[in-house]
């Protein structure tokens, strides 16, 4: 509604136009942040139900290539964590499907010196680099949450290598098939 009352006044009165479109961005701005606080709540039921390494499992095994996964967590992240980092290896991953031109990948979950660690590899063509496009800024945004970073290696003709890495504690070992290498 904001963005319709400027334009009727872009011409009749362009100051006016101006600061209902400042309000308008405004307010554009707070719902994106709203938005990305609600994802950042969201636990796919893949997580509930295997944790995080059944469900990066899960992921590797719907992908077209073949994605080795090894595992190396002696208890379980909170579950905002795990979200976090169950939507940033998948996001890696899809990048690896789109833009890599790969024949492998794989992912090393971990857990040191209190930081849940994550390494994406593939064995593609390179060039990725976080300052394009939207997946792995938003990635970064997202880890940034937990103060956690990305780290993108990806030399021209490859291979690329994606770090993420997010402070954390985990509580006991989950009873599940999934806890040890995958």
């Amino acid at each position: 509604m904001t963005l319709g009352l400027a334009q009727g006044l872009l011409r009749a009165d362009p100051d006016a136009a101006a600061e209902l479109l400042a309000e308008a961005r405004a307010g554009t701005k707070a719902a994106l942040e709203d938005l990305r606080s609600v994802m950042q709540s969201v636990h796919p039921s893949v997580l509930a139900d295997r944790g995080l390494p059944g469900a990066v499992q899960a992921l590797a095994l719907d992908l077209a290539l073949p994605v080795d996964v090894h595992v190396d967590l002696p208890g379980t992240a909170p579950p905002a964590i795990e979200s976090a980092v169950y939507f940033a290896v998948a996001e890696a991953l899809a990048n690896v499907v789109k833009h890599a031109n790969a024949e492998h990948a794989a992912v090393e979950l971990s857990h040191r010196d209190g930081r849940l660690t994550a390494v994406v590899t593939d064995d593609g063509v390179g060039g990725a680099t976080l300052g394009t496009g939207s997946g792995l800024p938003g990635v970064a945004r997202r880890l940034e949450a937990f103060d956690g970073i990305i780290r993108v290696t990806s030399p021209p003709g490859g291979p690329t290598s994606i770090l993420l890495e997010v402070p954390c504690e985990l509580s006991s070992p989950r009873t599940s098939p999934y806890s040890a290498t995958a």
